[in-house]
């Protein structure tokens, strides 16, 4: 039983992080990403993980192919985020919502932290490609 738990849990988790990337790059919608932070986290995400199954579980059979089409995905969620990386800021801040003296709900602007978004995105990139290189 164990034996077949474990691959359909991995299988779904693989598959919940393939299709959030592919959503969050290709969406217009509610699910679209509002940042280029997101988007370099989702395609690390993505890549590590694949990494990850195919040094620690590497697939055989039929297995081999889902693996293949997985990586096909990845390349799917990849080619997006890179025809909508122009687009996006790399802090997209939600407003700061308050309660003014009537009890009204009022919006205020927040400052984006651009910089510091830049430098989480690459430290995010550089230890996902180091876990990779572990991975290889």
């Amino acid at each position: 039983m164990i034996e077949i738990l474990i691959p359909a849990v991995v299988a779904l988790v693989v598959a919940w992080v393939l299709a959030l990337q592919v959503v969050h790059a290709w969406s217009t919608g509610r699910w679209a990403a509002t940042e280029r932070y997101r988007l370099v986290v989702d395609a690390v995400d993505s890549i590590v993980i694949l990494a990850l199954v195919r040094a620690l579980a590497a697939p055989v059979g039929v297995w081999s192919w889902a693996w293949v089409l997985a990586v096909a995905i990845v390349g799917f969620g990849l080619a997006g985020a890179a025809l909508r990386w122009n687009t996006l800021p790399w802090h997209a801040p939600k407003p700061k919502r308050t309660l003014d003296e009537h009890g009204a709900t009022v919006e205020t602007a927040v400052e984006p932290r651009t910089r510091g978004r830049q430098v989480l995105s690459g430290i995010y990139a550089v230890v996902g490609a180091a876990i990779v290189a572990l991975c290889w």
